[in-house]
């Protein structure tokens, strides 16, 4: 597929900007290459939601007709005027607007109804003089993908931002089905004159090498390997292709992080690793058993949960020294029908949706009360964080 965009004048429009060298820009070769670009960083890697800005402002600039920016987060509560309102904040403070608009326009004004942006033009008192007639930024949640599954269309909604991906408060398990409606609905993929004009920014943090948009992008084993300033590339069966890249540090970022976080956010561990930089992955970290499990003292073993494709099965343990517990580990699909399966997908005969709630079965109803007071009162031992993860995103669904 021939790519419409010139790629050297977006190159050269980025560098007028003379943005500092160290500071992270977007990949604009890969970009154009792949369909899905998924970026991560540290918590401290600057400008990831302002680089993304600036693209979308170029890309506007250079092709109007094309391209706005179709900016998303996955809760409607994320999109409120008083988390959207200072979007721009950045490319007004650094004049970047009036840089790439030549100086026709110098801010945004934002209209909470309409949810949307408009490039203005602002005197040195802060009054409009004018504004643009077509809007530069629509913001949208991907919790609120019915609303406008029919009724929006936007010709040139070609330039998808989803910000802040891993972050929802939202069961995450109907999410990545939302976001592929919400694509659908804004860049009209299907349509031969859009395709090719058609690109998606996720940007996030490195906040848990388990997220459930790893796994929907089928690429969750390979992520737990991926080292800062490397990436994962996929393509999948129907050739839609997508590239996933852990930022490394640039050395303006390195000193900021020596200088300003270490001495009061220095703590080593997964749990400041978002401050620090010393680790790929931050996130929680879950309990491991401390001790040898004696298996004598293991007492049930035909309970598991199936979800996003994986099995993780429940070990019931009891011994004098460290009460009950339960150990919970990957394991393969059970063979017998009668073991114990709990799923939010599909059921077969066998399996039970959520935890059982409703079930009147009492051998049933007595391992589902094990589980939820062994969590409750965090009496679960993890073999690998991976594993507390996925538990843990199952209990969120569940709820």
């Amino acid at each position: 597929m021939n790519q419409p965009v010139d790629i050297k004048k977006v190159k050269k429009a980025i560098k007028e900007l003379n943005i500092p060298k160290d500071y992270w820009g977007i990949d604009i070769e890969s970009f154009f290459e792949y369909q899905w670009n998924l970026y991560i960083s540290i918590r401290e890697t600057a400008g990831k939601t302002t680089q993304s800005l600036i693209l979308g402002l170029i890309l506007h600039e250079l092709y109007p007709e094309h391209y706005c920016i179709e900016y998303i987060r996955n809760d409607a509560s994320q999109t409120t005027q008083q988390n959207v309102d200072t979007l721009f904040a950045t490319l007004e403070k650094f004049d970047y607007i009036s840089k790439i608009t030549k100086g026709k326009y110098n801010s945004v004004q934002y209209y909470r109804n309409q949810k949307r942006f408009y490039l203005v033009k602002k005197d040195e008192d802060g009054a409009v003089l004018y504004e643009d007639t077509d809007y530069i930024c629509a913001v949208h949640s991907v919790e609120k993908w019915q609303d406008f599954k029919s009724g929006y269309n936007n010709p040139r909604g070609n330039y998808i931002v989803l910000d802040e991906f891993q972050d929802t408060d939202r069961a995450t398990y109907m999410i990545f089905s939302q976001l592929l409606n919400i694509v659908s609905t804004i860049g009209r993929p299907f349509s031969a004159d859009r395709t090719p004009w058609l690109h998606i920014l996720m940007m996030g943090n490195n906040t848990d090498e388990y997220c459930f948009y790893f796994d929907d992008f089928g690429i969750s084993d390979q992520i737990r390997t991926l080292k800062f300033g490397g990436s994962i590339t996929f393509r999948t069966e129907y050739n839609t292709t997508g590239i996933c890249k852990l930022l490394e540090l640039g050395e303006t970022q390195k000193e900021r992080l020596r200088t300003k976080n270490i001495p009061f956010l220095g703590f080593p561990g997964k749990k400041a690793a978002a401050f620090t930089g010393s680790q790929e992955w931050a996130g929680k970290t879950f309990r491991h058993p401390e001790w040898e499990l004696d298996y004598d003292e293991c007492y049930f073993r035909r309970a598991y949960i199936m979800h996003r494709g994986r099995w993780i099965q429940f070990d019931f343990f009891r011994d004098e020294e460290h009460g009950k517990y339960i150990f919970l580990h990957f394991a393969s699909e059970p063979i017998k029908n009668d073991n114990v399966v709990f799923t939010l997908e599909p059921c077969r005969d066998f399996h039970i949706y959520g935890l059982g709630k409703y079930e009147k079965r009492d051998r049933i109803r007595k391992i589902c009360d094990t589980i939820r007071i062994s969590f409750i009162e965090n009496r679960m031992l993890y073999a690998s964080n991976m594993v507390g993860a996925l538990f843990d995103d199952f209990m969120k669904n569940v709820k």
